[in-house]
């Protein structure tokens, strides 16, 4: 998960911060963590990530449940 998920941040020119800010998270570390792999996205995150990144189910399955 987490490389794809940083190029498609890095591909849609977003920071971590941004992405914080995006998803109502009060710090970039939380972003950070879940980016990384440390911590899971919730199923709210999921979706907003899949709006932003203007991605597909099938997307969606391949980075976050893999």
């Amino acid at each position: 998960m987490t490389k794809e998920l940083r190029k498609l941040r890095t591909d849609f020119d977003y920071t971590q911060s941004d992405l914080a800010e995006l998803l109502g998270l009060k710090q970039t570390s939380s972003y950070s963590r879940k980016e990384n792999g440390k911590v899971a996205f919730s199923i709210e995150e999921v979706k907003k990530l899949k709006q932003i990144f203007k991605l597909s189910t099938e997307d969606v399955v391949k980075i976050f449940l893999n």
